[in-house]
């Protein structure tokens, strides 16, 4: 699973990150700023050095340190991040970055393999962004993303956790994945559909077949692929504003067995001849494809790279699919969240529900509910569930979801999760105090005004879903701290990590706080 908007309710993984160039806002009166002058390059920059990798970082660099040369330099002994080399390979890399008290690197030459490394399973591999550890052992992968884990909690947060429970490897490391966003790009017969390029993010490259999504996803990729060349409907270019195609999402239940395909376009009108040709696109997909169960036309009018809509234009056939978690059931539209694993989002709430040992009487509080997937997965074995999260969609399709499963004792709210009213002071009647809370925050961590909620309250049990160890790590060490004018509130009992995304540098992580 960028940051993620609130929760559950909707992760976009984007980095957050404003562009510094331009006019700043304010009162500048006019006045003209000099530029800031040209950095002079490090004399290390663009040579080449053999290193040994030793481990892997966050964000799934090999770190090694920079060796002393024949007349020493002072940046001997210095971490340096190279990304795509693995660990306990010898790599010559290029110095490409040196800062003050690190250094960047690409690997120009593998010297020695790292006993770690495998095939990769996809022919796109070496082009691809998606999956940049599908050529380290699956094994390997968790073990590193744990060591990530743990390092984050004692450097960043100054926390120990009280046990290290073991590992939560992925159920499978193919075809796991339930939905993927592929992406338009050029015109004609040059028209490409596919994923982003590791060395050109910008460059999309056809896609023939996905490692990590069913096969039939591939076929249909194919069929779209084909269907919008012949139609001859150009891409949509976000810096100039002109053309049409933008995203094709795929989204497969694994307990049905179907897909759902969501076209996202600029906006267009309705009875166009491109609004037509899509039509007929997703009749032709329906009849060709028996597990398509819908197709949905939708719009999407901002100028950013996001694969969301904005509004449905045309559904043909199932507008969602079902999706199932042990006897819990989940309606998923085009645009709701779920977990991006199936068999991942159970291992991950069945590790909550071990962690908590909810009692039948226990109020349990679900903050960053999305639509509902832990609180419902969890209910029946609380007495009463109280979801709360910031997106109103995301709260609609909870209320649905607990309508589907005849949830009578979960209740679902909004709530801005921020600030000094991080959750609403008079809630629904049997919820004053909960027994234990659930949080599953965005990328960023929780709000400072959630923490000194979470020390005020101080639950019996705290449950930390992470996607991100360092905020993770930052959130334990304020946990741990208290707020102002209070004592420590929490003792970080247990962590464990959860391989919800293999092939990739995300680690995922079930974090167990109990009060001092």
């Amino acid at each position: 699973m960028s940051s993620r908007t609130s929760g559950r309710g909707g992760r976009r993984h984007a980095s957050g990150r404003h562009s510094q160039a331009g006019t700043r806002g304010g009162s500048g009166g006019g006045q003209h700023r000099r530029p800031a002058p040209e950095r002079e390059a490090h004399p290390l920059e663009g040579k080449t050095v053999e290193l040994s990798i030793d481990t892997l970082a966050l964000g799934g660099a090999g770190v090694a340190r920079m060796p002393e040369g024949p007349e020493g330099t002072e940046e001997a002994g210095m971490a340096v991040f190279v990304a795509g080399a693995l660990p306990g390979s010898v790599v010559s890399a290029r110095i490409t970055r040196v800062h003050r008290r690190h250094a960047e690197a690409q690997v120009a030459e593998v010297v020695t393999p790292s006993p770690e490394a495998v095939e990769p399973l996809c022919p796109h591999f070496a082009v691809c962004g998606g999956c940049p550890l599908q050529n380290l052992d699956s094994a390997r992968q968790l073990h590193w993303k744990e060591r990530q884990i743990l390092d984050a909690l004692r450097r960043i947060g100054r926390v120990e956790p009280g046990a290290v429970l073991p590992a939560v490897p992925a159920p499978s490391v193919t075809a796991f994945r339930n939905k993927m966003e592929f992406a338009f790009q050029g015109f004609g017969a040059s028209l490409r559909l596919g994923l982003y390029a590791k060395a050109d993010p910008g460059r999309v490259f056809d896609l023939a077949s996905c490692a990590i999504f069913p096969a039939e996803g591939s076929e249909m990729v194919d069929a779209v692929r084909a269907a919008c060349r012949e139609a001859g409907l150009p891409a949509y270019d976000r810096r100039s504003g002109q053309g049409l195609l933008r995203h094709l999402v795929l989204r497969h239940s694994v307990l049905e067995g179907k897909f759902l395909a969501q076209l996202i376009t600029a906006p267009v009108p309705a009875d166009s001849s491109p609004a037509q040709a899509i039509r007929a696109m997703g009749e032709d997909l329906l009849k060709r494809f028996p597990g398509l169960a819908g197709f949905v036309h939708a719009e999407r009018a901002r100028a950013d790279g996001l694969a969301q809509a904005e509004r449905t234009l045309l559904a043909l056939g199932a507008s969602a699919l079902t999706e199932g978690l042990e006897d819990v059931r989940y309606s998923v539209s085009a645009d709701a969240f779920f977990q991006t694993s199936t068999g991942g989002a159970l291992a991950l709430y069945s590790g909550l529900r071990d962690m908590l040992a909810l009692a039948p009487a226990d109020v349990l509080f679900d903050l960053y509910c999305g639509g509902g997937g832990i609180a419902l997965f969890l209910a029946p074995g609380a007495g009463r569930v109280l979801g709360l999260e910031a997106n109103p969609a995301a709260v609609a399709d909870a209320e649905a979801n607990a309508r589907l499963n005849g949830a009578k004792n979960c209740r679902f709210l909004r709530a801005d999760l921020t600030g000094e009213s991080a959750v609403p002071e008079r809630l629904p009647e049997g919820f004053a105090r909960p027994d234990a809370v659930v949080v599953d925050p965005p990328r960023e961590g929780l709000d400072s005004g959630l923490i000194a909620w979470l020390n005020r309250v101080k639950p019996a049990r705290l449950a930390y879903v992470s996607c991100n160890p360092a905020t993770l790590a930052r959130d334990a060490g304020l946990l741990a701290a208290g707020g102002a004018g209070e004592d420590g509130s929490f003792d970080l009992a247990a962590v464990r990590a959860v391989d919800l995304f293999p092939h990739t540098a995300h680690a995922e992580c079930l974090a167990l706080f109990t009060p001092r």
